[in-house]
């Protein structure tokens, strides 16, 4: 423990050999997922930190080498220096830069799951004295599966059944490119700036069957033919920063820029049974932009130090929905967005007791606007304090923390979209553009004792967003689907992991379980949704002759509730060999990820006249070949630690 973090050594032990930075995320306690797609047990999305600059682009951790990284921290209740919104952190911190002159990595991936894709990178840097500029180029694409079978219980006036399943494939093309420098004045100040830029493009072709039951009595039968292709393009992001340092007081300064536009278009060919053929198209244009500065400084105070600063975000996201469905209309929605922000945290040391107490404040102008004109039943303005408090100690060679946060969860820009979309002649979907925050009190306890570590975490979310289905058009026989706010949820969080080495062999097991508290109206009653999940990992790292490290990683998960939905249990059985020659220059790393592909999870939507059953049952055999060259390795100097990034998730 460090503080109110969990801190995981990497530099000196086997993850300095694991391959990037995402496959020693992969081994860290509490973090969950894979290949940029991380999540904190129990906590969500994560914002993820190197060296203190926030990462706008999870890709970016497969271009940072383990042997790079000097020690990982998760914070899993972070205080009021961090955005509200945020509710967990990584914080990567990486060796210390060396050496002048051209450095790069190379790097080329290939996976084959039923399809084959491919990853390609390329990172140069130039660094001479106090000046050092670097370009970053990527590629990723190719071909996935697309199946899935969804059952859709509909109570109305006529129960309604419909039971679709759809199979096709994807195809996918993303690139990227970042140009930046950075420049030491002196000792004391740095600045520097980047700018990067993209494309993503995606078409997919399914095919489906949809069998309708009407009160138990086949209805119709329908076959659809569903093309979609959506296109990113561009994706500028830019950032400027100036980090100082002035007698005591430090001083760190970012600004960003962000504008993106973002067009897809959709048919979907129903031909009946027993009804008329249907054809339905639509379109949407979702344009983003961001502007954002954050200014931070810290200054030494008795035992510890005070940081305080201001954050300021102004966001716009805009959509143009064209479609010609008979019972839906074409739309024109803005949401504008302003986040002043203050904060204040001050961390003090008493003999063996570490005290850090912050607190947060945020003015937020929201407006909403439909076909250009503002809608003040939409628009509102919040101002809320957001406390934080922490307090640790180490008694002998047992390490405590206790801490407590306020916190919220303000909606995503298409969950306040109030265009609708059209599935089929059945469902719809759109956003909810009454949408409130939701408010989080989450109190957590956190120890550490030898190879041992414990948390124990508590939380209560008042109005949290959850999906729901609400009856659309003159007959509500038309279900749409959204999301509302709910009165509140309660849930408590337990993890606890060991770590041993017997010889050659370094094990790890972790063990973690969530239990909620949530009951919801369903149909004519209520539903209790408050079955726990259980996790169980066993992570394996063996250090075999001629300096070969093979991982083999397993992962058991039950079934359970999050949320208003069912989750059914999965597993995974993952085994990895990593190889570096020429002085770790040039690594092969072989991979087959989900051996008995069990980790598959298929979800069940709860609410008052809809139950969704969906399953995916996508073969998740994964094999991968990593090949990456590394010349004259030194990190980035680069110091900029990004402002808005609570917005930038959002879009």
């Amino acid at each position: 423990m460090k503080g109110d973090a969990l801190l995981t050594r990497v530099s000196g032990t086997h993850l300095a050999h694991a391959g990037t930075a995402n496959d020693v995320l992969t081994q860290v306690p509490m973090v969950l997922g894979s290949e940029g797609n991380f999540e904190v047990f129990g906590k969500g999305s994560p914002a993820i930190y190197v060296n203190g600059r926030l990462l706008q682009d999870a890709s970016e951790l497969a271009q940072i080498s383990s042997e790079n990284i000097k020690n990982v921290e998760v914070l899993t209740n972070p205080g009021a220096k961090y955005n509200a919104s945020v509710k967990s952190v990584i914080n990567i911190t990486l060796k210390a830069p060396q050496g002048d002159g051209f450095s790069g990595l190379l790097r080329a991936q290939a996976s084959m799951q039923k399809y084959f894709r491919t990853s390609e990178q390329i990172n140069l840097k130039y660094r001479t004295g106090g000046l050092e500029v670097f370009g970053n180029f990527g590629y990723m694409g190719g071909k996935h599966e697309n199946v899935s079978t969804i059952d859709m219980i509909t109570n109305s006036s006529i129960l309604w059944n419909q039971i679709m399943d759809q199979s096709g494939y994807g195809l996918v093309h993303d690139f990227y490119g970042k140009l930046g420098f950075s420049y030491l004045l002196n000792a004391n100040h740095s600045i520097g700036a980047y700018y990067s830029n993209g494309g993503h493009r995606a078409d997919a072709r399914n095919t489906g069957w949809s069998r309708i039951l009407a009160n138990d009595i086949p209805y119709d039968e329908l076959m659809m033919r569903i093309r979609e292709k959506t296109k990113t393009m561009p994706r500028h992001h830019a950032n400027l920063y100036y980090a100082g340092i002035m007698g005591k007081l430090s001083i760190d300064f970012n600004m960003d820029y962000m504008w993106q536009k973002k067009s897809s278009s959709l048919q979907n060919n129903e031909m009946s049974e027993s009804f008329e053929d249907e054809t339905v198209s639509s379109a949407s244009a979702n344009r983003s932009r961001l502007f954002a500065e954050k200014l931070v400084f810290s200054y030494p105070v008795w035992q510890g130090h005070i940081e305080f600063g201001e954050e300021y975000t102004s966001s716009r996201f805009a959509t143009d929905y064209i479609t010609d469905a008979t019972l839906l209309s074409s739309s024109d929605s803005r949401v504008d967005e302003h986040n002043v922000a203050g904060f204040v945290q001050l961390a003090q040391r008493f003999g063996m007791w570490n005290l850090s107490a912050g607190l947060r404040y945020e003015h937020v102008s929201f407006r909403y606007l439909e076909n250009g004109l503002q809608r003040d039943d939409m628009s509102r303005t919040y101002n809320n304090l957001f406390p934080s408090i922490s307090l640790s100690t180490m008694i002998q060679n047992v390490q405590m923390g206790l801490s407590y946060t306020h916190k919220t969860q303000r909606p995503s820009y298409s969950a306040l979209d109030g265009s609708i979309a059209y599935i089929n002649r059945f469902t719809f979907e759109g956003g909810n553009p009454y949408l409130k925050p939701e408010r989080i009190h989450n109190v957590e306890l956190m120890g550490a004792w030898r190879n041992f570590f414990a948390k124990l975490s508590y939380s209560c979310k008042q109005d949290p967003i959850l999906y729901t289905t609400l009856p659309y058009g003159d007959d509500g026989e038309i279900k749409l689907i959204t999301r509302e706010n709910y009165p509140k949820i309660q849930q408590l969080e337990a993890f606890a992991g060991g770590q041993f080495q017997v010889g050659v062999w370094q094990p790890k097991v972790n063990l973690g379980i969530i239990k909620q508290w949530l009951t919801i109206d369903y149909h004519n009653g209520r539903k209790s949704l408050d079955n726990p999940i259980g996790l169980i990992q066993l992570q394996n790292a063996i250090h075999l002759p001629y300096d070969i490290w093979l991982n083999i990683d397993m992962q058991w998960m039950s079934a359970g509730n999050g949320d208003n939905t069912k989750i059914s249990s999965s597993s995974y059985l993952n085994a990895k060999l990593y190889k570096a020659f020429f002085h770790n220059s040039f690594s092969v790393t072989l991979e087959v990820n989900d051996i008995f592909n069990r980790n598959n999870r298929n979800v069940s939507l709860y609410n008052k006249d809809v139950t969704i059953f969906k399953s995916t049952p996508i073969d998740n055999r994964t094999f991968q070949v990593t090949l990456q060259y590394t010349f004259n390795v030194t990190r980035d100097r680069y110091a900029g630690k990004g402002a808005g990034s609570n917005e930038l998730n959002r879009f």
